[in-house]
């Protein structure tokens, strides 16, 4: 998900006098928000003047399913809008109380899935799971690099710091694309209707013979840009990807694209 927030002050102020609450959902790209680096930290930028924000460390950070973190400026929130108060479970009474979390969540109780962003934390300190976001970011730079450089792809929209979307172009399409004079190194081709209809048609055969295959799974997801579906790179994890991984990715799509 991408951080989408308010950075003007005006618009701040009114947010508070007509008490509107501010949400953003960083489920994936929120993770940002450990790096100090520019390009992070503009993709955070305004997160300092929400209400809420969550993200989730399974996804980009590659933490134990399931860990979703939410973060609150307002103290206590959560169990003011969950309390059931159910005296059988919860006495303030008891030693301890305050640690008892069970009644800020409208499911009583559930895993302590903080204990894995916890260990996560500890183990990575905030600098190195910096550091692994940043080497993320760079791979995936990479990764939208030798999309443009390669005239079996096309990138489908202007890469962000943490997906890439892409085509795979046989050689009709591709043949297509060039007499319809489309610029095949854009961040954002405008593709015509029956083209559109082809590459749909690609990307779905496409992943099934790779799933069948047992090689590799890749998602397409649809865009706001393109009629069509696009195939779409995430990284997590602390494993690093290199040159070599992207290209047997290419290679695998070829592969079993070139016949469609």
């Amino acid at each position: 998900c991408r951080i989408v927030s308010s950075t003007n002050h005006d618009k701040d102020e009114r947010q508070r006098r007509c008490k509107i609450w501010v949400h953003v959902d960083g489920a994936w790209g929120g993770s940002a928000i450990f790096s100090s680096r520019a390009d992070m930290k503009s993709a955070m930028k305004g997160i300092q003047n929400v209400d809420s924000f969550t993200f989730n460390p399974h996804k980009l950070l590659g933490a134990p399913q399931q860990t979703t973190a939410f973060v609150s400026r307002h103290k206590g929130i959560l169990k003011a809008a969950n309390s059931s108060g159910a005296k059988y479970l919860f006495d303030c009474r008891k030693n301890g109380a305050e640690c008892d979390l069970g009644d800020s969540s409208y499911t009583c109780g559930r895993r302590t899935d903080a204990v894995k962003l916890w260990a996560l934390w500890k183990y990575y300190g905030p600098t190195g799971i910096g550091q692994m976001l940043e080497r993320k970011v760079d791979s995936l730079s990479l990764f939208a690099q030798m999309i443009r450089n390669h005239d079996s792809f096309m990138l489908a929209c202007k890469p962000w710091l943490f997906n890439v979307n892409f085509f795979y172009l046989p050689e009709r399409i591709r043949q297509k694309l060039k007499d319809s004079g489309v610029d095949l190194q854009s961040d954002n081709p405008v593709l015509s209707d029956d083209i559109s209809k082809e590459l749909a048609t690609v990307s779905v055969k496409l992943k099934l013979k790779l799933h069948q295959s047992g090689e590799m799974l890749i998602p397409y997801q649809p865009l706001s840009n393109q009629k069509a579906d696009g195939f779409r790179l995430v990284l997590a994890g602390y494993k690093n990807f290199d040159e070599s991984d992207f290209r047997k990715v290419l290679q695998l799509m070829e592969k079993y694209g070139k016949t469609l």
